[in-house]
């Protein structure tokens, strides 16, 4: 049953990844270069270039965003704890690698609810949110990356080695 969740999770992942791409594609700058702002100048010169069709566009894309977040969170820890690949981990790391997923899915979720906030009205905000928002981007796409690299060593592993059962 749980190598069934991994792949519909995977397959779920990929599949609305695709759907957001898609649906975020109009966005130029794309939505990582939001993300990445750590004051409200350069957060309000992206919204700027999007204009209210681009800011309702972003708006739209997190009824597809926070799915992503939650099927690659799920992903993330079932392919650790069922997969065979993590294996050959000792089970400390196992363990704190089957949380990397689900925890950038965490700050993604946060990252989101900070950014709806941030474009839900035109007041200001204090400049601490707009730092705290891009911090948590950033460790969750820093989050990612560690997992994706090490998957990525893994396999190439797994590939010399094979995966013993």
């Amino acid at each position: 049953m749980a190598s069934i969740l991994l792949w519909l999770s995977g397959a779920l992942t990929i599949g609305l990844f695709i759907a957001m791409a898609v649906h975020s594609a109009p966005l130029s700058p794309g939505i990582p270069a939001l993300q990445f702002t750590f004051d409200e100048a350069a957060f309000k010169a992206i919204l700027a270039q999007w204009g209210p069709d681009g800011i309702e566009l972003f708006r739209g894309h997190f009824r597809i965003d926070f799915p992503v977040l939650a099927s690659y969170g799920l992903f993330g820890y079932l392919l650790v704890r069922y997969g065979c690949l993590f294996r050959q981990l000792d089970q400390t790391t196992r363990r704190l690698s089957s949380w990397t997923m689900p925890g950038a899915a965490v700050l993604d979720a946060i990252e989101n609810l900070l950014h709806l906030q941030l474009i839900s009205d035109t007041t200001s905000h204090a400049p601490a949110v707009y730092l705290i928002a891009g911090l948590v981007a950033t460790g969750k796409w820093l989050l990612i990356a560690n997992f994706m690299t090490g998957a990525l060593y893994l396999l190439a592993t797994k590939w010399r080695k094979g995966c013993e059962k």
